[in-house]
């Protein structure tokens, strides 16, 4: 903790806090409290915990990117990793491409590409959590990654992307 206080000094504009993980994953699924968090600091284990359970709050791990930054290096990866169980139980074709796209979309932010990256955030959006035109179940009840991607694709060729993305917004 004492070099995260001392990192945080930089950054005088962002309240730094420490929390005990059990009253930070209670906290987090407090509505009135989650919009309060835009960054976590954490140890790997509490990391992998907490992501996936504020994944949830946008769909689940499937449609959650994950990005480690280095001062020199970075590296953009799905929350959920390889989905081994998929793999083995055959449904490969179903596997929610949103998590590893969102990666992209935070790497073309972070390589310098912003509108890029926020015109692909705001298609997964619309696509996930406002129209849900196509559910991804990761089983033959739903979409496939197939179909799921030539929606998004649509929805970022939709000139009124914009305005379409904000009239969600309120």
């Amino acid at each position: 903790l004492n070099t995260f206080y001392e990192i945080a000094k930089e950054y005088p504009e962002i309240n730094a806090d420490d929390w005990f993980i059990d009253i930070m994953t209670a906290k987090l699924v407090d509505p009135k409290r989650r919009t309060q968090f835009k960054v976590l600091v954490l140890p790997n284990l509490y990391g992998d915990i907490l992501t996936d359970e504020a994944a949830e709050f946008q769909g689940g791990v499937g449609t959650a990117g994950s990005a480690n930054i280095g001062k020199r290096y970075a590296m953009f990866e799905a929350i959920h990793g390889t989905a081994p169980r998929m793999v083995k139980e055959g449904r490969t074709q179903y596997a929610d491409p949103s998590s590893v796209i969102r990666a992209g979309a935070m790497l073309l932010g972070h390589i310098g590409y912003p509108e890029l990256s926020k015109k692909l955030e705001r298609a997964l959006d619309i696509c996930g959590q406002y129209e849900k035109k196509l559910v991804m179940t990761g089983r033959s009840t739903g979409a496939t990654g197939r179909e799921y991607c030539d929606y998004i694709l649509a929805t970022i060729a939709d000139p009124d992307l914009d305005r379409k993305w904000q009239s969600y917004q309120g």
